[in-house]
């Protein structure tokens, strides 16, 4: 036999191990909840100590599978010297390297159009391929990623357990997705679930958003998905077509793309505008097929107070690393987030560096769920934090100061830029239309006094007039770093 029939036989005989591990820790009921509570409840309320012997045995299948099917890691493991035997459980984890955006798209640019990042290459994907998502390519050149058709299985799971967590429910709800149905991964997985779940869905991608708030009045959807930002700017259009949000037949706002949850000034204006219970979702396209992150009931029903994110440890292996020497911190500890995926046959990445900041615990939920939470959420990527003069700050932190200002509306800009050899933050903020012109100067210190005691920096506050920023129908691009330009 020759050396490349040697290599494909070893290839299929690792796909065939890790697929039936995949199916296997599923287990067969999957397809529906086992209880009025939880989705799995076996899973969701394990003991710390048999999620951590469950994701040492999947972690090993998992080391092995990499090491035969990706190039990208079989690269990075000999580049150190390490097997795949090396690996025997939890307490090896560290010992394989973080795997970054950058070094993703370095192989891209190396090995176009996919790069070697994945499992998949083109004799699979024409065999078991379902979808591609992509990158956003905020941080780093875009990438692609072919997923099959048992991620797409692995996924509608994954994501069930989470909407069943926030009690969603058949016979009650119905969901309005206001997402567009490109190459983006949150919807896609959202809508496979709604299925399981058999709750209806009204489609709006597409749709322009004054149809969709139509759609909103005329077919009452009980859940609307969409991005935080997208969530206030569709709730004042309807104000605008003289509709009202709090009293339409939405009760449940379903975000991810964005911090919201997470934002107290900015879940709290949602749910007033809508009258509405605020949930969220936590991922990232590298990683997937998964929630990441999600809010139960529980948590979601408390207004005041920390909120917290549920992570799917049978799933995946989540960390938190220090973002100077990339070290595991203890639990408790503020760390960068990493994410190893034990749940794909695609893209099972290892301790990717996805560069949220959180706190993670191992606390268990009120609602019961055993596995780890991050306290107040993710506060956003390592790479949109900002240094102005001296001082590190995170848009969401400003983001909830300025949210705090009833009379601001939804759009806001900060821009930092340099001026006589100093950092200068500006915070350019739109008044709500019925706010007068003679009110603007007491509003623009309003917002000035907020961020200082929220942010510790003294901005300069420009409150332009209304409508002069673009709106947010999508992701919110709220930062202009003039120094980097």
């Amino acid at each position: 036999m020759t050396q490349t029939l040697v290599a494909q036989e070893q290839q299929l005989q690792a796909r065939s191990a890790w697929v039936a591990a995949l199916e296997r820790f599923r287990g067969p009921g999957w397809a529906r909840p086992d209880s009025a509570g939880y989705w799995s409840t076996n899973l969701d309320t394990a003991p710390l100590e048999d999620l951590r012997r469950l994701q040492g045995e999947k972690l090993r299948l998992l080391v092995q599978y990499a090491y035969t099917c990706i190039p990208f890691y079989r690269r990075k493991f000999d580049a150190i010297g390490l097997q795949p035997g090396d690996i025997r459980g939890l307490d090896d984890l560290d010992k394989i390297p973080l795997t970054t955006k950058q070094e993703m798209a370095v192989d891209v640019a190396d090995n176009p159009p996919w790069g070697t990042f994945t499992a998949v290459d083109d004799q699979v994907w024409r065999t078991r391929g379902w979808q591609l998502f992509s990158s956003s390519g905020t941080t780093a050149q875009p990438r692609v990623f072919r997923y099959t058709a048992l991620d797409r299985s692995m996924w509608t799971w994954t994501n069930a357990r989470a909407l069943w967590a926030m009690n969603f429910r058949p016979g009650r709800d119905s969901a309005l997705l206001a997402f567009g149905y490109g190459p983006h991964v949150w919807l896609w997985g959202v809508h496979y679930a709604f299925d399981l779940l058999g709750l209806p869905i009204v489609t709006a991608g597409g749709l322009d958003s004054r149809t969709r708030a139509r759609f909103i009045d005329q077919f009452k959807p009980s859940i609307l998905a969409c991005t935080p930002s997208y969530a206030l700017y569709l709730g004042n259009l309807m104000r605008d077509l003289g509709l009202d949000p709090a009293n339409s037949s939405v009760r449940s706002l379903f975000c991810a793309g964005e911090p919201g949850f997470g934002v107290p000034a900015t879940r709290r204006r949602l749910e007033q505008l809508w009258n509405a219970e605020l949930h969220e979702f936590y991922g990232c396209t590298e990683a997937s097929p998964s929630s990441g992150g999600y809010s139960c009931a529980a948590v979601a029903a408390r207004k005041d107070g920390p909120v917290s994110t549920h992570l799917m440890e049978d799933t995946q292996i989540w960390e938190a690393v220090d973002p100077a020497t990339l070290r595991p911190v203890p639990a408790g500890q503020r760390g960068l987030s990493v994410v190893t995926n034990l749940v794909s046959e695609a893209s099972p990445q290892l301790r990717f560096l996805v560069g949220d900041f959180t706190t993670l615990t191992t606390e268990v939920c009120e609602c019961g769920r055993t596995h780890r939470r991050a306290l107040g959420g993710f506060l956003g990527r390592a790479d949109d934090m900002l240094n102005v003069r001296g001082i590190t700050l995170f848009p969401s932190a400003v983001e909830d100061a300025v949210r705090r200002v009833a009379e601001v509306g939804e759009e806001f800009l900060l821009v930092v830029d340099r001026r006589h050899e100093l950092d200068v933050l500006t915070v350019q903020v739109e008044p709500r239309p019925e706010v007068a012109p003679e009110q603007h100067a007491e509003l623009a210190k309003r917002v000035e006094t907020e961020v200082i005691s929220r942010c510790e920096l003294r901005p300069i506050v420009e409150v332009l007039p209304y409508g002069t920023l673009p709106k947010t129908e999508f992701k919110a691009r709220r930062v202009k770093d003039l120094r980097t330009q």
